[in-house]
């Protein structure tokens, strides 16, 4: 069992990769300002793809009913991250919404539909209080991370109050070896 990437941990390894690919000699395209961007690398060992322009229903769940998007103008709280080499392939689709509904509301919401991707595995901080088939990454004590899928494919969940409501995370990760297809 392996716990499941967080978005920033994915963009570590994407930046990581486009340092090296710089190294090695690459093609740099970027459109977009601010909080609307998409970047386009491409090297000799593999690409890598980041776009802020995400759809909710790339992470696979639906939208909690009534949520906003939790965005500004300098951030879109919101990636599409793909990185892909004969080696390692890897896509991240995460977004940030707020709802006016507690978290324990949103909690049931997103537990039914991920039952749907396999065993749901539940943590809150760094206590596990359901474990199925993927693990919990550590999180802080007020979150509540639900996480189901398998380790090439999963779909996690992160909640936390946020006044007298919620914000949440919806996140999609696919990793694949060199051998697999995405």
């Amino acid at each position: 069992m392996k716990p499941y990437l967080s978005l920033r941990r994915s963009l570590r390894i994407v930046l990581a990769g486009a340092l090296l690919a710089g190294v090695c000699g690459c093609k740099v395209q970027k459109q977009g300002e601010g909080a609307n961007k998409k970047v386009d690398i491409e090297t000799p060992v593999g690409s890598f793809h980041v776009n802020t322009q995400v759809d909710p229903k790339d992470t696979g769940l639906a939208v909690y009913p009534g949520a906003t998007r939790a965005e500004d103008e300098e951030h879109k709280h919101a990636a599409n991250l793909t990185m892909d080499s004969s080696l390692f392939g890897m896509k991240v689709v995460a977004v940030k919404f707020h709802s006016d509904d507690p978290p324990d509301k949103v909690l049931d919401f997103y537990r039914k539909q991920l039952k749907a991707y396999g065993n749901v595995t539940e943590c809150q901080g760094n206590a596990v209080i359901k474990h199925g088939d993927v693990s919990c990454l550590h999180a802080p004590r007020d979150q509540t991370d639900l996480v189901a899928g398998t380790e090439e494919r999963h779909h996690a969940v992160s909640v936390k109050p946020d006044g007298k409501g919620s914000t949440f995370e919806l996140v999609y990760i696919q990793t694949r070896g060199e051998k697999e297809t995405q």
